[in-house]
């Protein structure tokens, strides 16, 4: 049994619904829906059939909640159903940041996407990108804001900022995705506005440098860091029609979805080859495994590794143009989660002393 999970205590909890409603649908083997509403309550049952249902509740659902060292999905203290891989949808914190990877490896569960330190760091914009510059690859100048340095002296925290950045910036929550809290200033009146907004979000942000007339470059990879042979890369990915930045409606609007995006890129085909062979180094640098999208920024010849998603938006299967069908993009993914889980499970946990330790 292959438990989809889904929804989740995000601000992505939207987006991946539609994730793993199409997951179910393309999925070979029979699945399990594990819906994971905004208290963060685990759900299954049946009537998962549309977005509206999910959000309105409008489906036959119980309770249901895992336990450690156990594979099973269980309900009032009974065992449901053993869940042999998890097929994560999660977007967001607490699904896509490690949380949820770090819950079912202490139930032993195989699970599509990277593993907890992987996940954190593609969640983790500061992280990432210091990744990024270990790894040879650009990323462009920034610094990061702390909460409790900023309240208690604005102008000592934003030297940096004045030193090294400039205007236009663009601001950022620390750990968010989706666009949401993220916007461009052009003075200091709009700089403390920006940085205003990205503290509702999360206690570090990114201020960086903006870029303008540039290109927003993606590219998806596919396979495991842990066997670089298995890893391969999508076409390229050039979304059209915005000015500095896709916005939350730009990026998950129909409208975007079918006419705003060019693929491949029309950055040369040159620059195109680039970007996948950085989509991989950044792929294999984070750690990940399953299937993520590198997001990059191009201009004048210069390519920029802006981020990278570890459970994209319906785990970015279009950018794979070459003929791949969402079914086997999933069976794909849990094929990569049960060697994953296979060769964790072959290394030693437990290391017992020659002389006993307690006791003595």
């Amino acid at each position: 049994m292959i438990g989809v999970f889904f929804g989740g205590r995000s601000c992505e909890h939207d987006i991946s619904i539609i994730t793993g409603l199409q997951a179910m649908s393309a999925c070979s083997q029979k699945c399990v829906p594990v819906y994971v509403d905004g208290e963060g309550r685990f759900w299954t049952g049946s009537g998962f059939d549309s977005v509206s249902a999910v959000k309105n509740f409008r489906f036959k659902g119980k309770l249901v909640h895992l336990r450690p060292s156990s594979r099973y999905l269980f309900c009032n203290n009974r065992k449901l159903c053993k869940i042999d891989a998890a097929l994560l949808c999660m977007h967001g914190m607490l699904g896509e940041d490690g949380s949820l990877q770090g819950l079912l490896e202490m139930c032993g569960i195989p699970y599509t996407g990277s593993n907890v330190s992987g996940s954190a760091v593609g969640m983790n914009k500061l992280l990432s990108k210091t990744v990024f510059e270990r790894a040879g690859m650009n990323v462009l100048p920034y610094v990061a804001l702390r909460r409790t340095e900023y309240q208690a002296d604005a102008a000592t925290a934003l030297t940096e900022f004045k030193d090294k950045i400039g205007f236009p910036a663009i601001v950022k929550p620390c750990n968010l995705g989706s666009s949401i809290g993220i916007s461009v200033a052009s003075n200091m009146t709009e700089l403390y506005k920006s940085i205003r907004v990205a503290f509702e979000w999360d206690d570090t942000i990114i201020i960086e440098r903006a870029l303008e007339d540039f290109k927003e470059v993606n590219c998806a990879v596919l396979g495991d860091s842990c066997d670089a042979g298995s890893v391969v890369t999508s076409d390229t990915e050039q979304p059209v029609g915005w000015k500095n930045f896709l916005t939350f409606s730009d990026k998950y609007s129909g409208s975007v979805k079918t006419q705003r995006h060019k693929i491949p890129a029309e950055i040369g085909e040159d620059n195109n080859e680039r970007v996948k062979e950085l989509a991989a180094r950044a792929f294999c640098a984070v750690g990940c495994s399953g299937v993520a999208r590198v997001d990059f920024l191009v201009k004048d010849d210069e390519i920029y590794v802006n981020e990278i998603n570890t459970i994209p938006g319906s785990l970015s299967c279009a950018l794979f143009k070459s003929g791949m069908r969402f079914s086997e993009l999933i069976d794909k993914l849990l094929d990569i989660a049960v060697k994953k889980q296979e060769r964790v499970e072959s290394l030693k946990r437990v290391y017992t002393p020659l002389e006993p330790i307690i006791g003595k």
